[in-house]
């Protein structure tokens, strides 16, 4: 005698057939959601702020160089005017290009108008 000789296959079909729902289970589940929906809510909320707090320390980061580079640039051209501008610069740049200082005569002095008195 073979061992599975006990054994039958059977077709069941059950098409038809369906769970009935739990009430309960479904109250339960209502109840867990509506009472995690707050802290939920709180989590999003505080990765909200927190991304925006790293994204403001990002811009702000990025101002601060920015400033630091216009407050170097800022310096080096004040220096570079001062250079430029000092008198012995100008002397000899003019020596350079020909001229010489106003003989006596040839400067000439206008007296300004008062604006609206015509």
């Amino acid at each position: 005698m073979s061992s599975n000789a006990y054994v039958r296959s059977k077709r069941v079909e059950n098409l038809h057939l369906t769970r009935e729902r739990d009430r309960r289970r479904g109250r339960d589940l209502a109840t867990l959601l509506l009472a995690a929906l707050p802290a939920a809510c709180a989590l999003l909320g505080w990765a909200a702020l927190h991304v925006e707090t790293v994204r403001v320390g990002y811009v702000r980061g990025a101002r601060t160089r920015k400033h630091a580079e216009l407050f170097e640039e800022n310096r080096r051209l004040r220096a570079e005017l001062a250079r430029a501008s000092s008198p012995e610069r100008v002397q000899s740049v003019a020596i350079r290009k020909g001229l010489a200082p106003p003989r006596p005569g040839q400067i000439q002095y206008v007296e300004q108008r008062e604006r609206g008195l015509r």
